[in-house]
C-alpha cells in the first residue's frame, strides 16, 4: 500500500480543506491508499474529531511549525525545520512516505525538494509545468512557468524531454509534440539562446527523445498544435498568471452586461440563466481543480504542488497525481532517459 504525505497546513484554505480532502479521497478509494496528515494538533486533530475516522488510512503527524506563503522560500527551509513541508519531505527521503503533495509556498517547497530529495541523476534543474486548455483532447503543459528563470538552452531541452516522458507514460499520451515559444516560426528568430535551444531540440528530435515541431508563437498555444511549450520561466510564468486572470475579467465583463439587458427587458430571467450556465460551462477547460495539482519534474522523489486557493477536490486529485507518478515510475523512466 503506498503512503502519502499530505502537509495538512499548506494553502489559503488550509487545514479545513486539506482535511476534508484527505478524508474524501480514502473513503472514494476504498482505503487502497494511506495517508499521513501533517500539521499543528490544536488546529488539525478538531477537525478530524468532526468525521468519522474509523477504519480509514489515516494518520496523523504533529508539526508545530508552518512556512508561509509570506516567507522567503530558503531561509524558511532553513529555519523551519519543523513545519509541516519539511516534515513531509524528510518522510519521503527517510523511505516513511511514497509522495508529498502540498498547497503551500511554492517556492519553499521546490527548495526543500531539492535540499531534502535531491535531484534525479543527469538533471540539470528540477522544472515545473503548468496545465492550459486546448481544443483537442490531451494535455497542453506550458515549462518553465516560474521555477527557473535564467535558463540556458540545454535546461529548455531537458525540460522538453522531462515533460516527453511524463506526457507519454503518466498522461497516457502516445505522441507528444514538442514547440519552442518564439516571435516567430521560422528557425532563425529570436535571440541567441532560443537560436541555440532550436538547435539542441532539433538535435534531441533526432536522437527520438522528443518529438520536435519547431517554434510556435502565443497564437498556437491554446490551438493544440503542441502539447508541450517550452519557454523560460518569466514568459512561462507571465503566461500563468495572465491565463488565470482570464475566467474573472471577463465574468466581471459578463455579469453587468446580462443584468442590464434583464433589466431593460430585452432578456426574461430563464433565458438568462440559461446563458449564465452556457457562459460557465465554456470556463471548465481553465479549471487547474481537475488536475489538484503538478510534480516537481526532476527531482528524486515525488512532491507535488497545488495552487494556493486549492478547494477539497484539488486536494483530492493531487493525491491521486502523486499515486499516479508512483505507479508509472515517471521518475524511473526520466532518470533511465538521462542516464
Amino acid at each position: 500500500m503506498l503512503t502519502i504525505a499530505v502537509d495538512a497546513m499548506g494553502g489559503d484554505n488550509a487545514p479545513d480543506c486539506v482535511v476534508e480532502g484527505t478524508i474524501q479521497t480514502l473513503r472514494d478509494t476504498g482505503n487502497r491508499l494511506e495517508v499521513l496528515l501533517i500539521g499543528q494538533n490544536d488546529k488539525v486533530e478538531p477537525l478530524l474529531d468532526r468525521h468519522d475516522i474509523q477504519g480509514l488510512n489515516l494518520r496523523f503527524m504533529h508539526a508545530p511549525e508552518v512556512i508561509t506563503m509570506n516567507d522567503i522560500p530558503a531561509i524558511a527551509v532553513k529555519t523551519k525545520q519543523n513545519s509541516s513541508l519539511v516534515r513531509g519531505l524528510m518522510l519521503c527521503k527517510e523511505k516513511k512516505a511514497d509522495g508529498f503533495v502540498s498547497a503551500g509556498n511554492t517556492g519553499a517547497l521546490m527548495a526543500a525538494s531539492l535540499f531534502i530529495l535531491g535531484r534525479i541523476p543527469g538533471v540539470l534543474r528540477p522544472t515545473i509545468a503548468a496545465y492550459f486548455p486546448r481544443l483537442a483532447p490531451g494535455l497542453t503543459n506550458v515549462v518553465d512557468v516560474g521555477a527557473n528563470v535564467d535558463c540556458k538552452p540545454e535546461h529548455l531541452v531537458q525540460f522538453a524531454e522531462m515533460l516527453t516522458i511524463y506526457q507519454r507514460d503518466a498522461a497516457g499520451m502516445d505522441t507528444p509534440l514538442t514547440g519552442l515559444l518564439n516571435i516567430g516560426e521560422e528557425e532563425n528568430k529570436g535571440p541567441d539562446y532560443l537560436k541555440q535551444t532550436y538547435n539542441l531540440l532539433r538535435e534531441a528530435n533526432s536522437k527520438k527523445k522528443i518529438n520536435f515541431i519547431g517554434n510556435i508563437e502565443g497564437n498556437d498555444i491554446l490551438s493544440s498544435k503542441a502539447s508541450i511549450i517550452v519557454c523560460d520561466g518569466l514568459v512561462g510564468n507571465t503566461l500563468l498568471k495572465f491565463g488565470e486572470s482570464i475566467p474573472h475579467f471577463l465574468s466581471s465583463i459578463f455579469k453587468p452586461s446580462i443584468e442590464k439587458l434583464v433589466a431593460s427587458g430585452q432578456l426574461d430571467l430563464k433565458a438568462a440563466e440559461l446563458t449564465g450556465k452556457t457562459f460557465k460551462a465554456m470556463f471548465q477547460p481553465f479549471d487547474v481543480e481537475k488536475f489538484g495539482g503538478v510534480p516537481f519534474l526532476g527531482v528524486d522523489g515525488i512532491s507535488i504542488v497545488g495552487h494556493g486557493r486549492s478547494s477539497e477536490k484539488a486536494i483530492m486529485n493531487m493525491i491521486f497525481m502523486a499515486e499516479h507518478m508512483i505507479e508509472k515510475k515517471v521518475n524511473q523512466h526520466i532518470a533511465e532517459a538521462l542516464a
